[in-house]
């Protein structure tokens, strides 16, 4: 058999809770399954799999069935951060010291990245080059050319581990975030455009790349990517109680989802700064929001290996 179809899940074992326990799943969910543990996830460019960053690699997960399609298995046990490329056709995941890429319709390993950098919590996919960014543990973030095989450039800005990166949708700009501070760059050279103080857990960029979202403690941070200049701050009686771990935009930049160390996920309307859906059923704090490509779906994973996948159209309205 051919590519993942081939592979085999190391020490998960994925129970669905869909159709058949639908009332076992929070409000608004659709489908909810249990890993022994997991760090990331996101849909693929097409909309036809969920992929979990868990115990042994990447996880893919069949959309239409959430039925489990296959693992791209990692050295050292867990797989800590994933990515796929614009195109659909490559997929990386982040480990202890080496990433590794695939093609994933056949399941090839493309190449391998190792350093002495620690867990790799962060991934990115460049959108205009055949560029894929690497954030370290040890603080380290890595422009690596995957078409010619070598580094475009290296730095060491962060003072502390590296948990998230992204790239604005022109690819020109990428943001990566530590616990130090949230750092704007210039993508062909590696120079620091803006640097935004204070924790960041998290980026991402809105669709039109005007904003950048920021996990900044509790608070989810909007900065002016042009001018560097805070936005909006959404937090308060309504906001989180513990640090934000995960943020991202839905497609048409009119949603920003929040994953908490409250074990909460929460949907806002940027441009008021309120709170539009509160979701919970997790028990662990929520490593990981995504939306799908069409914005009808969204998947939410906590730390003790729990993932939901919510249909927007059906959440609850908030109330305060």
């Amino acid at each position: 058999m051919r590519g993942w179809w081939r592979a085999v899940v190391l020490g998960t074992v994925a129970t669905l809770v869909g159709h058949t326990l639908a009332a076992a799943l929070p409000a608004g969910a659709v489908a909810g399954w249990k890993l022994s543990w997991l760090s990331d996830l996101a849909f693929s460019p097409d909309g036809r799999f969920l992929a979990v960053a868990t115990v042994g690699g990447v996880n893919l997960y069949h959309v239409e069935t959430w039925e489990h399609a296959g693992t791209f298995a990692v050295p050292g046990g867990r797989a800590y951060a994933l990515a796929f490329a614009p195109n659909g056709e490559l997929l990386a995941a982040g480990a202890w010291n080496e990433v590794r890429v695939w093609d994933v319709e056949d399941g090839d390993l493309v190449f391998t990245l190792s350093g002495p950098f620690g867990n790799v919590f962060a991934l990115a996919f460049s959108p205009s080059a055949p560029y894929l960014v690497v954030g370290g543990a040890d603080g380290s973030v890595r422009m690596w050319d995957f078409g010619a095989g070598k580094a475009v450039w290296v730095t060491q800005a962060h003072t502390a581990s590296v948990r998230g990166v992204a790239f604005a949708p022109d690819g020109a700009l990428l943001a990566s975030s530590g616990a130090d501070q949230a750092i704007l760059w210039n993508v062909n050279t590696g120079e620091i455009v803006h640097a935004f103080p204070g924790r960041a857990w998290d980026v991402a960029f809105s669709p039109d790349g005007y904003f950048l979202a920021v996990g900044a403690g509790k608070v989810v941070k909007l900065w002016d990517t042009a001018v560097a200049l805070p936005y909006r701050e959404m937090w308060g009686q309504d906001g989180h109680t513990g640090c934000v771990f995960a943020v991202a935009f839905s497609p048409d930049g009119r949603l920003v989802a929040s994953g908490s160390l409250d074990e909460t996920v929460r949907v806002w309307d940027p441009e008021a700064g309120e709170v539009l859906h509160l979701l919970t059923g997790h028990a662990a704090a929520v490593e990981g929001v995504s939306f799908s490509p069409n914005g009808a779906l969204l998947a939410s994973g906590s730390g003790d290996g729990f993932v939901f996948v919510w249909d927007m159209a059906a959440l609850p309205p908030f109330v305060p």
